[in-house]
């Protein structure tokens, strides 16, 4: 999260004030698109976490449960992301593009690819997260009086006053994150343009007329 607000940063004021093509190295680093992802699928990582420890069957839990479920969440933080990053190329309609104000950002034509691998998936983390966290409030409300022992019951790290600051970040980030998700998805689909039946040659002709999409007006 702190790396992705410092790209962030960088290039609003690297691109303050033009969209010139100063950095193509890092406009080809600084696109990927799986951080937003990679940050809503952590923390529902953590609210999947947070559930676990309060559900009736925490303290049936073996040390394979636990290590399956350190995989998948490392599977979910890291490498959806990725493999989100690495399908970007399906889609992508040029190399990238400079917008003022704002830096290097990714290009994509709208059609069924994108859909499904990019759009979808900031919703489907930021649903889900706050699903495992509304379960999780409901069991804090539920065993509000011997909450402790439910925590301690887990047989996790956790204290039950670092599983309240952990369940309040997560909720409040989910809170937020659930509309912006939402709201970034409905936004992209409207910036691609018109949905195309993909074409993967047609796809792929814009990297060789117009590699680079310069956007000199600020946003």
């Amino acid at each position: 999260v702190v790396l992705l607000n410092a790209i962030e940063f960088i290039q609003a004021v690297v691109w303050y004030s033009d969209a010139k093509n100063r950095a193509p190295v890092w406009c080809d680093i600084a696109i990927g698109v799986g951080g937003s992802i990679g940050r809503l699928a952590a923390v529902y990582c953590i609210a999947r976490f947070l559930a676990d420890v309060v559900s009736p069957r925490a303290t049936a839990l073996t040390r394979q449960d636990r290590r399956r479920r350190a995989i998948h969440d490392y599977f979910m933080s890291f490498g959806v992301p990725i493999i989100i990053m690495a399908c970007h190329v399906v889609y992508q309609a040029n190399r990238f593009a400079i917008i003022r104000g704002v830096g290097c950002q990714a290009t994509q034509y709208m059609s069924w690819p994108t859909l499904i691998m990019r759009l979808v998936w900031g919703p489907v983390f930021a649903v889900g997260g706050m699903m495992y966290s509304a379960y999780t409030v409901f069991r804090l409300i539920r065993h509000r009086r011997n909450f402790h022992r439910v925590v301690a019951g887990a047989h996790s790290a956790l204290t039950t006053t670092r599983f309240i600051r952990l369940a309040a970040l997560s909720i409040s980030y989910l809170a937020i994150g659930v509309p912006l998700a939402i709201y970034g998805a409905v936004n992209a689909i409207d910036l691609s343009g018109p949905y195309l039946d993909y074409s993967w040659s047609y796809f792929r002709s814009g990297w060789h007329d117009h590699p680079i999409t310069i956007v000199d007006t600020p946003a």
